[in-house]
């Protein structure tokens, strides 16, 4: 009996070993990585997801948790198959070294700064969104959007629409051009992270024959591999 709950801590160990370093190996800047270690993430992930009707990963202490579960049993079963001619003095020593780094790799993962699925500056993704449409206000002339533009450092494309033309449709909001109007617009990257997707931010403004701004479209993009 003691045997068995040597095997089955030594067991838990080991699956949050694997799944902690699954996590924290993705602050690794490497081609294919991410998408190899995101594979190995799925067992925890997708029913997290199913289950609080999210899609994205879900609560990265919870994937934790679930994918440790997954790997425990995985692990179970391997040491299981091993063991059978393995006493309980061999496996107690392999345990007892193995917990420290657990604790470590355990704690890092409560870091936020540390682990890459926590999301990361969405506070100040919904900031700035809030004050670009604050300070492009309906009314406001082109050359002071211009200006305001510039001034935020944000690079944006200008043209005439030639006809009619839907330059935006999401979550009920559509927003249209109509021949003659001008539409100044810009997309870019924000630092905003929920992993596995960033952020862009999307700005279309339209502007009518008198040269103020009659409509606008400022809102946050999410943009996933």
């Amino acid at each position: 009996m003691q045997k068995y709950r040597n095997i089955i801590l030594l067991a838990l160990l080991c699956g949050v070993v694997f799944s902690a370093s699954c996590i924290m190996l993705l602050n690794i800047a490497v081609p294919i990585l991410p998408a190899l270690l995101s594979f190995f993430l799925l067992p925890g992930a997708l029913p997290v997801a199913l289950l609080t009707k999210s899609g994205e990963f879900g609560p990265p202490l919870t994937v934790l948790g679930a994918n440790s579960l997954v790997y425990s049993g995985v692990a179970y079963i391997l040491i299981s198959m091993r063991s059978r001619n393995i006493g309980t003095a061999r496996i107690r020593p392999v345990t007892i070294r193995l917990a420290l780094p657990t604790l470590v790799l355990l704690c890092s993962t409560c870091v936020p700064t540390l682990n890459p699925l926590w999301p990361r500056g969405m506070s100040e993704l919904a900031t700035q969104e809030a004050q670009l449409q604050a300070a492009l206000p309906l009314g406001t002339e082109l050359t002071q959007v211009r200006s305001v533009l510039r001034s935020k450092g944000i690079r944006f494309g200008e043209e005439i629409r030639p006809s009619e033309a839907v330059l935006r449709e999401r979550d009920g909001r559509r927003l249209t051009a109509v021949a003659g109007d001008q539409i100044l617009s810009a997309r870019f990257q924000t630092g905003a992270t929920v992993f596995p997707c960033g952020y862009k931010m999307e700005v279309f403004l339209l502007f009518g024959g008198d040269d103020k701004l009659k409509d606008r479209y400022i809102h946050r993009l999410r943009v996933c591999p």
